[in-house]
């Protein structure tokens, strides 16, 4: 089987444990996904929301030179990406790296910063958290993209960095979706109308980043799962794939695990258990060709049609 991640926080957990990141202990190490075969992981560097002005920058900076060094510990035994037309291309070893930023305060409100970004291989960031900065609102707050966002958007479109609306508010993903002139990524959500967290997406949210030929990676995350995440199971993951599916999304719907930034199912305690949950689909009458497409396939399509649309 092959997979494709769209999202996890280990980087995160590395730098703040100094631990590495061929046997750490958390959900997500080379070691644990050892029974996958082909495996391309986007690792997000996490900008907290109080994270500000320089401070921020050197948040970046000190979590981006512990990933460079685990890729040149590790450099035997995965790839990083840096390029979008690496990505693009499906130039891929077993195990390849992408790596991402999770927090637009990284921009520290300077559009020059973007271009920085773009040269140190970062090639998609999520716009906000959960809470305010100088692009726009996350979901604990319901408004749009502030002037410095849109401006940021057509910036990172410029330097070929994939705009991700996750965590973003609901009248923010609206903006986007009105303003962006390359397909969008939903790197970690998952469906709200199976669980009604303000995280997720709506069905007419995911109907549009489809239309946008953008990508929605499922959250694996319990709270995400159901409303009563101490029951989630990882079953519940598989609903909200199929209810993906059922809406058109045999090209949009992706997986973005999320791991090492949130808790698990309790049946599903790491990345050791990607194969488990592809052999279940199968067991349950989903077909190969699909799954392909679910676990791998459309996201690196998406990164083939990013790479096509630049102006």
């Amino acid at each position: 089987m092959r997979y494709f991640d769209l999202h996890c926080d280990t980087i995160t957990e590395l730098c703040r444990k100094k631990a590495e990141l061929c046997d750490y202990d958390g959900h997500l190490s080379l070691q644990k996904a050892a029974g996958i075969g082909c495996w391309r992981q986007c690792y997000a560097i996490f900008i907290p929301d109080s994270e500000r002005g320089e401070d921020a920058i050197s948040y970046y900076e000190r979590h981006y030179h512990y990933f460079k060094k685990q890729m040149m510990v590790n450099g035997d035994m995965v790839d990083w990406q840096k390029k979008l037309s690496d990505i693009a291309a499906g130039q891929l070893k077993s195990r390849a790296a992408v790596l991402t930023v999770e927090g637009g305060c990284v921009f520290a409100g300077d559009l020059g910063r973007i271009g920085q970004l773009s040269e140190d291989g970062v090639r998609m960031v999520t716009l906000t958290w959960n809470g305010e900065n100088e692009l726009g609102f996350g979901v604990s707050q319901n408004r749009g993209l502030k002037p410095f966002g849109f401006a940021a958007l057509r910036e990172m479109e410029r330097w070929d960095i994939v705009v991700d609306v996750s965590h973003l508010s609901d009248a923010g993903l609206e903006d986007v979706l009105g303003a962006a002139t390359r397909p969008l990524m939903a790197s970690h959500s998952s469906a709200r109308s199976l669980c009604g967290h303000p995280r997720n997406l709506t069905d007419e949210q995911f109907v549009a980043l489809a239309k946008k030929k953008g990508l929605v990676g499922v959250n694996f995350s319990r709270g995400f799962l159901q409303e009563d995440g101490q029951k989630a199971s990882f079953h519940d993951m598989i609903k909200h794939i199929d209810h993906f599916l059922s809406l058109g999304g045999e090209d949009t719907v992706a997986l973005g695990s999320d791991f090492d930034g949130t808790d698990l199912p309790s049946d599903f305690p790491d990345i050791s258990s990607i194969p488990m949950l592809y052999e279940e689909m199968l067991r349950l009458g989903y077909k190969e060709a699909l799954l392909d497409k679910v676990f791998y396939q459309n996201a690196a399509d998406f990164f083939k049609r990013y790479e096509q649309c630049k102006g």
